[in-house]
């Protein structure tokens, strides 16, 4: 962006953006242009728009003498923004997907959402994200191939998974297991061989994206056997993604020992439509760490952990606890009107990106109504479903525009689909309706996107750390006692 340019104000009564002729006159007709005026010293300055947005880095050029009361302010050093929580800061420019919250409308890469599901798999959407293309037939057979040759975990990953209580955190056996894999190849991790292996070598992350897509479906399906008291069954080299992930869980036909071809669709579908949601929370983590050039497994490890947080994909797992505490479908009533009363909140419904209908979720709803039998069987998910259908028949939700969570509906699938697994045999400590593993599952479809992002940060010419700063309001100059 150009330099913002500035001039003395005249008086107060003339129109400084029309009457001054100064060199800020100059940039007056341009209609991309923030005109501003600092009422601290009367300069003027002729900020730049660019895509709807101006940089941030235009506002140190607007300075002012040094706080004698607050040097902790420094004010000399340039205005600088203050955006908790990014509110309304965009931190990158991103060619991948595109969200209209107003709208409801989702693209991937130019292509819309309504015309992806159940027309693409995994495989398609995943190379499309990550490699900004379509893949041919012989491009998906490739990716598959190069897939199903990452080496089956190492024995002491899996001992690390097993060292966990097996009621313990997901959380913690999938961040553990990954810290396992990132050791078992040190030659991969940039500060223990001394210097930046990736960046400038597009051809070594592309070689480690795929070992972590692979190595963390093994991992997530490994924690949940674990979890499950069940064996961890290897990949095979002739199954899909899904279908191994499937096969690795144990989620597979009795009679034939083979994943059910319709679970494998459903899981397909899902995988499709939460494949990636932007800048989400746990994205900025990742995006956070690879701006200091770590390897891939250290940027995915910050993802994990931020999702999590019961303000993100965590807020599923604390959803659950309250469908469990409502009990049965007979009180579900009791609850909306509860909540109508403020007496309680709605878990699970609300989102700070839509005021409509997520477009995800009418999708997810449809692959849920594939599983109506698996659904039937689950008294949770009956709870759930029943104070969803109260709470879009209620003027009092739809009026506020208090919409049902799409990660939550997907869940929903996921547990239809555990049920496959627990209707024989289910280990009695496992809280009944309850899975803490379901929202993990996002994290698996969710990581070719991530790691794109991380890819350009890691490999274009002129990496930017991220270091935010910080207004301090303490007190300064204490004397010791």
């Amino acid at each position: 962006m150009a330099a913002a340019s500035t001039a003395t104000m005249s008086a107060p009564a003339a129109n400084p953006l029309v009457d001054s002729k100064s060199e800020s006159s100059v940039a007056v007709d341009n209609r991309n242009v923030l005109h501003t005026v600092d009422g601290r010293t009367g300069l003027y300055y002729a900020i730049p728009i660019s895509k709807n947005a101006i940089n941030a880095a235009e506002f140190r050029k607007i300075k002012s003498t040094k706080d004698q009361k607050h040097p902790a302010y420094q004010n000399e050093q340039g205005l600088r923004l203050y955006d908790p929580g990014f509110s309304n800061t965009t931190v990158s420019e991103s060619k991948i997907t595109y969200i209209d919250g107003i709208e409801g409308t989702i693209q991937y890469r130019g292509y819309s959402i309504h015309d992806i599901f159940g027309k693409k798999n995994w495989i398609d959407v995943s190379h499309l994200l990550i490699w900004g293309t379509w893949p041919s037939a012989e491009e998906a057979k490739n990716y598959q191939d190069r897939l199903n040759s990452v080496p089956v975990l190492d024995q002491h990953v899996l001992n690390v998974i097993h060292s966990f209580p097996k009621d313990g955190s997901i959380t913690g056996m999938l961040i553990a297991g990954l810290s396992a894999l990132q050791s078992s190849k040190l030659d991969a991790v940039p500060a223990h061989v001394g210097e930046n292996l990736y960046l400038g070598h597009p051809e070594r992350v592309d070689e480690q994206i795929i070992r972590l897509l692979q190595s963390f479906a093994m991992i997530a399906a490994a924690s949940y056997c674990h979890s499950t008291e069940r064996s961890f069954t290897p990949p095979r080299k002739d199954f899909s993604y899904v279908e191994n992930f499937l096969l690795m869980t144990g989620h597979v036909d009795a009679a034939t020992g083979l994943p059910n071809p319709r679970h494998v669709k459903a899981l397909e579908r899902l995988w499709v439509v939460v494949a990636d949601h932007e800048m989400t929370c746990s994205t900025a983590a990742l995006l956070h760490t690879a701006s200091s050039l770590p390897d891939l497994i250290a940027c995915f490890i910050s993802a994990i952990s931020a999702s999590t947080g019961p303000l993100h994909g965590g807020a599923i797992a604390v959803a659950y606890k309250h469908f469990k505490a409502i009990g049965s479908v007979a009180n579900v009533p009791a609850k909306i009107e509860r909540v109508k009363a403020r007496k309680e909140l709605l878990y699970g419904y609300g989102h700070r990106v839509y005021r409509t209908t997520d477009p995800r979720f009418t999708y997810i709803t449809e692959v849920l109504n594939g599983l109506d039998e698996e659904v039937s069987r689950d008294p949770l998910l009956q709870v759930a479903l029943a104070l969803d259908k109260a709470a879009s028949e209620d003027e009092y939700f739809t009026s506020r525009k208090l919409f049902p969570n799409a990660d939550l509906f997907a869940a929903f699938a996921y547990q239809a689909l555990y049920i496959i697994l627990t209707t024989v045999g289910a280990p009695k400590w496992l809280p009944s309706g309850f899975r803490p593993y379901n929202f993990h599952l996002v994290s698996i479809a969710r990581p070719g996107s991530s790691l794109e992002r991380s890819y350009g940060s890691i490999i274009e010419g002129k990496p930017k750390i991220w270091r935010p700063g910080q207004i301090y309001t303490g007190d300064l100059g204490k004397a010791m006692d």
